[in-house]
């Protein structure tokens, strides 16, 4: 595993804003994907989506669970002006949400400088029925300035692990990229 290394922390900020920017109109998340999570676990209260840009993933919950909480996360600025979603950094805990979400789901996992901490903040998250959902593509995963973390698919889930973690379920199929799918949940 390899984490792309920023000036500090603030270049860090500034290349993902600037990412965000560049890409705001393109979506990543597929509809479908999220119609499989809903059907994975039914009936949640609370969602999570970590690094949304334009807030579809959320929407795309909200399709299926239209009296769920879902919320998202965006580190860039322009996360102010989307619905159902803060400016906040993924990797930063906040203290309302430990321990209350039923979902956490991210496709930006490669977005991160430091992901056991990371993983730690959005195990936190879960509550003892959640799983954690994480969309992630090795072959996009490239460690540079827009993709900081650079990991294969068995350090990931080597990580999910040594995070307190078992990692329920793999999906292999209908993921872009060919990219998989980790279900985890909290080990009891």
């Amino acid at each position: 595993m390899r984490v792309y290394e920023y000036k500090d922390y603030d270049d860090y900020v500034q290349a993902q804003t600037e990412t965000n920017k560049a890409k705001v109109d393109w979506v990543y998340v597929v509809r479908r994907i999220i119609k499989r999570i809903c059907e994975y676990k039914t009936m949640p209260g609370f969602i999570i989506c970590h690094g949304t840009r334009s807030g579809a993933e959320q929407a795309y919950f909200k399709e299926i669970y239209e009296h769920a909480y879902v919320i998202g996360t965006e580190i860039s600025e322009t996360a102010v002006g989307i619905k159902d979603t803060v400016h906040h950094d993924f990797t930063i805990p906040k203290k309302e949400w430990i321990g209350k979400a039923d979902i956490v789901y991210s496709n930006s996992f490669d977005h991160t400088i430091d992901p056991v901490k990371t993983m730690a903040t959005w195990k936190d998250q879960l509550n003892p029925n959640g799983r954690l959902f994480i969309e992630y593509a090795e072959s996009q995963s490239r460690g540079h300035y827009e993709d900081p973390l650079e990991a294969t698919n068995r350090e990931i889930n080597d990580l999910i692990k040594s995070s307190g973690m078992i990692v329920e379920d793999i999906w292999y199929n209908s993921l872009k990229h060919g990219g998989i799918m980790f279900v985890a949940r909290l080990a009891k």
